[in-house]
Parts: C-alpha cells; structure tokens; sequence
C-alpha cells in the first residue's frame, strides 16, 4: 500500500504538530503564569500555524479543555490578533453536534486563547497515518457526519476553507467525526480584507478548483469538494492531486479531472464511489449543492454489502 499523504512532495501541514522540548516551550510558560487560577496544562495537543494548542485542567469546573493559544512571535502583530479574535467570535456562534464548541476566549497583556472542548480519541490524520485508509463503513460515517456538520455551517453562513485530516476529530467515545479549527473560515457576509484578494488560503492537496485560483466569494460547494478529497484519501490511501510545489498542486485542482476512484478503492460500494466523485467535480453546478443533499443520499443507500443491510432488505420486503 502506498504511503501516501505524509510521503508526498509537498507535506499537508499539520493541525497537530508534535511538540519538542514542551518543558521550555514558551506559550506554555505563558499560561503557567497568565493563567496559572484558571487552567492547569496538563500536556501539550500540538502545535498550528496560528498556536499551540495544550490539554488543560479547568480548575474551577473540574473537566478537561483543549487550550489554543495564541503564538507569541504573533502576539504584536495586529492581523494575527484579530483573526484569533474572529475566530474565537466565529466558533461561538456555532453550535452543532459535528463541530467542536468553544468554552470560552479571553486575553491577559501578554496572551490570548481560546478554551474548547476536549475531544478524546484521534484526528483523521492520526488514522490515516497509522492505517493508510480505512473501511468503506467508517468513510460513509465520517462523511455523513461532515457534511451535517457542513451543512449546519453553510446554513450559518459560514465557509470553512481548511477541510484537511488535522481539522477532523474523531471522538473516541461517540465514535463521532468532529470539524475544527475554523481558523481561516469566513462568513459570507464578511467583506474580505483587502490582504486576502486573490489569495489561496487553506491546504493546497485540498482546496477546489475556485479557492484555489483565489476566488474571494467562495461558498459551500467549496467546501464539499474538500470533503470529497477527504474521502477519496480515505477510501483509496491517497490523494488524488500531488505535486512539487503548491502552484502546481493547485494547478491540477483546477485543470486535471482526478482519477477515477473505483480502481483504486475496488471494494467501496457503488453509490459512495459516486458520491465523492460527484463532490470532485470542477464545476459547481455538477456538485452536491448542500451537505445534507450528499448525507442524505449517503444514508439512503441500500446496504447490501452488510450482513444486516441483506437481513434488513429481506425483512422490509417481506413486510411490505
């Protein structure tokens, strides 16, 4: 089996980092200080392009929080702070099953952060890394998931930008697949920055075709061609673009059809073969056009390949 996403040219980049020397690290010295009555870090979760983020002890409620703070080399740049801050006002206004809650957000003179909710268990990076792909059960959970969680947000009016392994959760409790980290997801109704014409932002390997050539106004088909990439990488242990460098990944989003997935996942059903293909058109017209039209039909299909999909086929013909 191919090694696939960690061994390509270009990494994707990570929402969780291994941390080296945590004791030194400085952000977690920051709290130590800063927050030393509210929140006892228990271990460092890992590291983004925006912070480093800790498990942490909330010493007043008496439950687990995974703490995101903010990078101190950003802390005295103006933009940096007020994407945090956006974020933070962003992810409190979402409230959904499939997407992790933010507890609270706050700033010292010296910190900003943002408490969430702890979710035990692994991201879909964590398995992707440690199996290659996974089961064709498992990918239609995930999915299905996804998109409701997409569908609430779009609904919301807000596009997320960044569906990548590292932003999916999968609780290990519930066994639910959860979104996070809405660092660069934007509503809609937000006039863009003058700084973010034009540009690309999210992962290269995972952008759609109109994000990818900088597209301002992008809404959630966008998203949804990122959760096909998603489940192409899960069914078939890759991804259907790589490259060299992010121009020429990008390129391929936008010019290349991607490969057909059927060979390359020959034991995935029909109908979820069909389905992440369909997110992967280049044409928004020719995609799903909501997350719940993709998870609707995704629970609709006949569950043939299952011993309980026959036993439950038979039995409903039988009563009917």
């Amino acid at each position: 089996m191919e090694a696939l996403i960690l061994d390509s040219a270009v990494r994707v980049p990570r929402l969780t980092l291994p941390l080296e020397r945590a004791a030194s690290d400085v952000e977690r010295d920051l709290v130590a200080r800063e927050l030393t009555r509210q929140y006892q870090v228990v271990r460092p979760l890992g590291r983004g392009g925006m912070g480093a983020v800790y498990l942490a002890r909330d010493l007043a409620l008496h439950r687990h929080a995974a703490l995101k703070v903010l990078r101190h080399d950003l802390r005295s740049r103006d933009d940096s702070r007020e994407r945090f801050r956006a974020e933070a006002r962003l992810s409190a206004q979402l409230e959904h099953p499939g997407i992790v809650p933010l507890y609270a957000f706050g700033e010292t003179p010296r910190l900003m952060y943002m408490a969430m909710r702890y979710v035990p268990g692994e991201s879909l990076g964590d398995r992707l890394r440690r199996e290659g792909r996974i089961s064709a059960d498992e990918t239609r959970r995930v999915l299905i998931h996804l998109a409701r969680a997409l569908d609430y947000a779009h609904g919301q009016g807000v596009v997320h930008r960044d569906l990548k392994p590292e932003n999916v959760l999968l609780d290990r409790d519930t066994g639910r697949a959860l979104l996070a980290d809405f660092s660069v997801a934007r509503r809609r109704s937000w006039d863009p920055r003058p700084s973010e014409l034009r540009r690309a932002f999210g992962t290269p390997h995972f952008m759609s075709p109109e994000q990818a050539v900088g597209e301002a106004d992008l809404d959630g088909r966008s998203d949804l061609y990122g959760l096909g990439v998603l489940g192409f990488l899960m069914l078939s242990g890759r991804l259907p673009f790589t490259g060299e460098s992010f121009a020429e990944i990008t390129a391929k989003h936008v010019f290349s059809p991607a490969p057909p997935l059927a060979p390359l996942a020959p034991h995935a059903p029909r109908d979820l073969v069909r389905a992440v293909e369909r997110c992967l058109e280049k044409e928004l017209e020719k995609r799903w056009q909501h997350g719940r039209q993709l998870a609707t039909a995704l629970e609709r299909a006949p569950r043939w390949f299952s011993p309980r999909g026959i036993w439950s086929a038979v039995a409903g013909r039988y009563r009917s």
